[in-house]
């Protein structure tokens, strides 16, 4: 989907061919895979947090980086992505070309709006609307089978790969966030979007896509008062928590 229509929700097609235009032909596992990888490293923490029988969420709140860990892990063994390591911040991104791909949990509770939500608040995320790596290039032989591609999509994948050079050498990165908003008690939303970095540290999305459908199949109620030795580990629920006041950082 092209950035001519800011802010629409994407269908399903829509959200297909935009992340084959995005990503090259692995877009289509990049949009399949970032929020289960999201639902994943939300169960664990949840119910590491019921496990650790603590009032205080320390232990739910390393999800950031667990998040982190896992998109490099994961997305970073498809065949055109490439980890990029942040200057100065300890961990890694996937890049696929000029588009760094970065997750971020935005918010605690639900009902709070991604753009709300000031990103810039280090310069290692600054630094993610530079260049990473001028070494950086994409593969422009994909020598590898896409049988999950449609013909369109594929005709994208051609068109993207003539384009490479060219797009490897812009000034900035292109960056697409997977935003989440979740605390141990639930999954309450997952998207993700092209970005741009406004003036006053906001990102300003040219296209958003809801995830949740995608993450749906694994969003954890975990009952605060169970621990592992006091009965079962909690259950997944399939809801979604109702709107709740506060933010996160």
């Amino acid at each position: 989907m092209g950035t001519n229509r800011e802010g629409d929700a994407m269908q399903d097609n829509e959200g297909r061919l935009w992340a084959v235009e995005t990503f090259g032909a692995d877009g289509v596992q990049v949009r399949t895979l970032a929020p289960v990888i999201v639902r994943e490293c939300h169960d664990k923490l949840a119910n590491a947090q019921v496990e650790a029988d603590m009032e205080h969420q320390g232990v739910y709140g390393n999800i950031w980086h667990r998040c982190l860990k896992e998109f490099a892990s994961q997305l970073g063994r498809l065949p055109s992505a490439e980890r990029v390591p942040v200057p100065g911040a300890g961990y890694s991104v996937v890049a696929f070309g000029d588009v760094v791909l970065f997750p971020w949990r935005y918010s605690r509770d639900a009902g709070v709006e991604i753009g709300s939500r000031k990103f810039a608040v280090s310069d290692a995320r600054v630094s993610l609307f530079r260049t990473v790596n001028d070494k950086r290039g994409q593969q422009l032989d994909l020598g590898f089978e896409h049988p999950e591609l449609t013909a369109e999509e594929m005709e994208l994948v051609d068109k993207q790969q003539h384009e490479a050079l060219d797009a490897v050498m812009h000034q900035y990165s292109r960056v697409v966030v997977v935003g989440y908003a979740s605390n141990s008690s639930g999954l309450h939303n997952v998207m993700w979007g092209e970005a741009r970095l406004g003036q006053d540290g906001f990102l300003v999305f040219s296209t958003s896509e809801s995830l949740m459908e995608l993450a749906s199949a694994a969003l954890v109620h975990v009952n605060a008062e169970e621990s592992f030795d006091s009965g079962d580990v909690p259950t997944a629920i399939l809801e979604v928590k109702e709107a709740q006041g506060g933010s996160d950082d």
